[in-house]
């Protein structure tokens, strides 16, 4: 069963401190600056080569960890949204769900996959509204595409509800590039924890699962990249089909979801309920 607050373990027994401004709009998350594709770089320019050259990097599949996970928000829409949190009794640390994709499997299903398994709750992933690097869908919309907004030619970023990664970032734990895949999700139908959803026996005593409030998760989660310390490290969120930055944090993952939820409007959270209800009848 998903616990509150008030049951979590002894761990973190005692007055949480909160630290002031935790859902201020991701100030201290440092954003690149985006060029205008016409004037931004000189193709002709010898020099630009060379820090093309200098900068790029090639590391082998072996070198490379994938991981997807989620932040996934219940009734997002309403006035006390909560985020579904796992403690890791192995190591004493509150986390976002998370794991490695399987060979051949796209990384929002395996984000969608891990979440579930983790914490035995059913999820669904959640479109909210930020921009991307992802182009929009080139099929008319007369063909029954969905509408993703329109790409600004200048900066090649499109400005929509999807339901893109919202971050990702690297953990260097193992040696490995680890890239963690984020993306914004939704329970399915309830927010109790079913260890029937559960498949591998040591995950159901390894993890107990929890649904804090923005401010609670931000004061229990170990890792700065789940939280958002403003610190740079590269991290990919996706929200059902969203992407944030990439030079974030982790506390970073839950602060940018949240923040995108705070920019839905009225209309647009009754776009994803229409869309929903299309998707039903298919």
């Amino acid at each position: 069963m998903a616990r509150k607050l008030t049951e979590r373990s002894p761990m973190a027994v005692g007055k949480i401190r909160v630290r002031p401004k935790t859902a201020e709009n991701c100030k201290g998350l440092r954003k690149r600056d985006i060029w205008v594709r016409n004037n931004a770089v000189n193709w002709k320019d010898e020099k630009v080569w060379e820090k093309i050259r200098n900068q790029g990097c090639y590391h082998k599949s072996d070198e490379i960890i994938v991981s997807c996970g989620t932040v996934t928000i219940n009734k997002a829409e309403g006035p006390n949204p909560e985020v579904l949190v796992v403690y890791n009794n192995r190591i004493g640390i509150y986390q976002l769900p998370k794991g490695r994709k399987d060979i051949g499997e796209g990384y929002l299903d395996a984000a969608i996959r891990e979440t579930t398994e983790e914490t035995g709750i059913a999820v669904r992933p959640l479109r909210l509204k930020f921009a991307s690097r992802s182009t929009p869908p080139r099929l008319a919309a007369a063909a029954g595409a969905i509408v993703c907004g329109t790409e600004d030619p200048s900066t090649g970023v499109t400005s929509s509800l999807s339901n893109e990664m919202i971050g990702v970032n690297p953990d260097p734990a193992t040696g490995a590039w680890r890239n963690i895949h984020w993306y914004a999700a939704k329970p399915c139908d309830g927010i109790e924890r079913d260890e029937a959803r559960m498949p591998i026996p040591d995950d159901r005593d390894k993890f107990s699962t929890f649904w804090f409030s923005e401010v609670d998760a931000l004061a229990l989660l170990k890792l700065d990249d789940e939280k958002f310390s403003g610190a740079v490290r590269m991290i990919t969120i996706h929200a059902h089909n969203a992407v944030l930055p990439a030079n974030l944090t982790v506390d970073v993952v839950v602060r940018v979801a949240f923040q995108h939820v705070r920019n839905m409007s009225t209309d647009d959270w009754s776009s994803n309920e229409e869309l929903e209800g299309k998707q039903e009848l298919l």
